[in-house]
């Protein structure tokens, strides 16, 4: 082993246990010296011990419904889903991913056998100014902006292709302009944007098994049928006063939906709080004495689900493992113990849910590594399997050392890095 890279770890590892990410640091020192083909095959073993929900089940294939996937395919996909329960939930929803995304993808997609799917659980409830520029073609020098300014603070969930993106499509390179599904103004942008993430990635990494969703469109159409059971433990924590009293008092001032609003031309999303009796945001207060109320605004698009019910859904009720980047390996460790600490979670179970399921890095091209750029360069990629999975953290040390969350600041968990 390189003395060197050993090095390097260690001091990546060493301050970060100075700063009290124990579980992060944990993460790199047990596996930064295997191989990625090795490590990848490490994260894809997984064999759930509860059957999956039908509810959850009906929900991707809702999703999938959306995303026009052919039926042989969708039937694979949903088999697929239900045998593994594995999910890359780390990269937000956008049309074209930067180099450390595209690296998480790559590494997470090594060990899954031709005949599996790896599927991505694009994460929708970010605005179009988060950091990885959702709303752009994103190259090493700059990209393209498929948006107009007035939607920089607009949510990504349910948003649609504005007259902007149409024009912008048209001008862009050949090489990659054939490459992208038609764009129509008013239509959805995350089905296109899922749809060419998933053609430009399938391409570069020359796998077909690629499967690119939005996970806050499947947890919102799971959300929307069990609230409609009364039995079911979603339906207790919104409208069983006890239960919602316990569940708030565990996690205080915690975001459980994002909702979209319109502000003069500028479009904006609030936080949506759990309160003693409603979901309250800045503008908004849902009543939480009718479910046909909070069902409606799930079904009209009005809340996009947070971090905290997203991962109880795929985590903690239904077995998923979840591959997450830097900042996943922390909170949702906590997200579980907090949990298994309630009463009415026990029956679910969820101590032994693998949580911190670390996927991130940079290539050793580092940061020059844009999907979009090899795709109009026509550049083949070529990465080495036998490359260390520490060889791909050094490069993004800064980002590593400099990450908020320790597993005890609740502030900023929600910016999902």
């Amino acid at each position: 082993m390189p003395l060197t890279l050993r090095g390097e770890i260690q001091d990546i590892v060493n301050t970060l246990k100075k700063a009290k990410k124990y579980r992060l640091a944990e993460c790199i020192d047990k596996n930064w010296n295997k191989t990625a083909l090795a490590y990848s095959r490490e994260l894809n073993l997984w064999r759930p011990k509860r059957p999956i929900e039908k509810e959850l089940l009906n929900a991707f294939g809702k999703e999938l419904d959306r995303l026009e996937t052919s039926e042989i395919s969708k039937s694979e996909i949903l088999r697929s889903l239900n045998k593994r329960r594995i999910l890359q939930t780390a990269p937000h929803l956008g049309a074209t991913e930067g180099p450390r995304f595209f690296c998480i993808n790559w590494l997470g997609s090594l060990g899954v056998k031709e005949e599996e799917f790896y599927i991505v659980g694009m994460y929708s409830g970010v605005p179009f100014s988060n950091h990885t520029r959702p709303g752009r073609i994103n190259r090493k020098d700059g990209g393209v902006n498929l948006f107009p300014s007035t939607f920089q603070d607009a949510l990504v969930y349910r948003s649609l292709i504005p007259k902007r993106l149409v024009e912008e499509v048209d001008k862009l390179p050949d090489r990659i302009a054939r490459s992208l599904p038609h764009a129509v103004a008013g239509k959805s942008y995350t089905k296109w944007a899922l749809e060419t993430c998933q053609h430009i990635e399938r391409k570069i990494l020359n796998k077909n098994n690629l499967v690119y969703l939005d996970i806050n469109e499947v947890v919102t159409e799971y959300l929307i049928q069990v609230l409609k059971n009364r039995f079911h433990i979603f339906h207790k924590i919104f409208f069983n006063p006890e239960i919602r009293a316990a569940f708030s008092e565990a996690f205080p001032r915690e975001i459980m939906f994002y909702a979209p609003v319109s502000k003069s031309k500028y479009e904006e999303m609030e936080n949506v709080f759990l309160s003693s009796d409603a979901l309250k945001s800045r503008s908004k207060t849902i009543k939480l004495d009718n479910p046909e109320i909070l069902i409606r605004e799930l079904e009209a698009g009005r809340l996009c689900p947070a971090l905290l019910p997203g991962f109880m859904v795929l985590a903690f009720l239904n077995q998923f493992k979840c591959f997450g980047s830097f900042a996943q390996v922390e909170y949702l460790p906590v997200y579980q113990e907090t949990l298994a600490k309630l009463k009415f979670m026990k029956e679910f179970k969820i101590e032994k849910i693998p949580t911190s399921n670390l996927t991130t890095g940079y290539l050793p091209d580092g940061k020059n590594a844009y999907p979009a750029d090899l795709l109009i360069q026509n550049k083949k990629f070529v990465q080495k399997e036998n490359i260390l999975f520490g060889e791909l953290l050094v490069g993004m040390k800064e980002s590593l050392l400099g990450s908020y969350f320790t597993g005890t600041v609740k502030s900023k968990r929600d910016e999902k890095k």
